[in-house]
């Protein structure tokens, strides 16, 4: 079992990377979060691995915190959730987000994940609450300000589809923009201002 490869990044795809350790080169699944951290990196770096091995395949996913690890396993336990959805919602959502948004029972933010209706939603929400209160007790003030935060992004990213734009192109400008406390009208100016460079 594979607990972390340590080495540096050759190739990065859309969502894999091929990290390169002892002369052999790993692809590596990963949320386009972590191929974003990953991507401001030069020197050897770390993947925390989880690995799913079948007759057909043997394949790797990549986390560059190992809580976003605990995290993925912890979602990929739920029946109907496999590997892809999982990196799916880390893809979406931040550890913190995807605790806090289970903790308040949310579904209509884990059913905006692509490929995960109400009922699957309702079933991560149930099997998983318990597990994620030992992870993190939030601060309710916090909670409520991570949670409107999280809102705005996603209006900002549906308004700019909207206009025409990809989702990828959409999600990338958006995620650029460092003022996640703005509205999602402010929002989607700075991004646009972005897409428009």
């Amino acid at each position: 079992m594979i607990t972390y490869l340590k080495g540096i990044v050759t190739e990065m795809g859309e969502n894999t990377v091929v990290l390169e350790a002892y002369g052999i080169g790993y692809e590596v699944f990963c949320s386009t979060r972590t191929i974003g951290e990953l991507s401001s990196l030069t020197d050897t770096v770390k993947l925390y691995i989880h690995e799913v091995i079948k007759e057909d395949s043997h394949d790797l996913y990549g986390f560059y915190r190992i809580e976003d690890r605990e995290v993925f396993r912890k979602l990929i336990s739920v029946s109907g959730i496999g590997p892809k959805s999982g990196i799916q919602i880390l893809t979406l959502y931040s550890v913190q987000e995807i605790i806090e948004i289970i903790m308040e029972q949310d579904s209509k933010a884990l059913s905006k994940v692509s490929g995960i209706g109400p009922k699957t939603a309702q079933r991560i929400i149930l099997e998983l609450k318990d597990a994620m209160s030992k992870l993190y007790v939030p601060d309710l003030s916090i909670l409520q300000t991570g949670l409107k935060d999280t809102e705005s992004k996603h209006e900002a990213i549906e308004a700019l589809e909207a206009l025409g734009y990809s989702h990828q192109e959409a999600k990338k400008a958006v995620e650029a923009v460092d003022d996640y406390h703005s509205n999602s009208e402010t929002l989607i100016r700075k991004a646009l201002s972005i897409l428009g460079m």
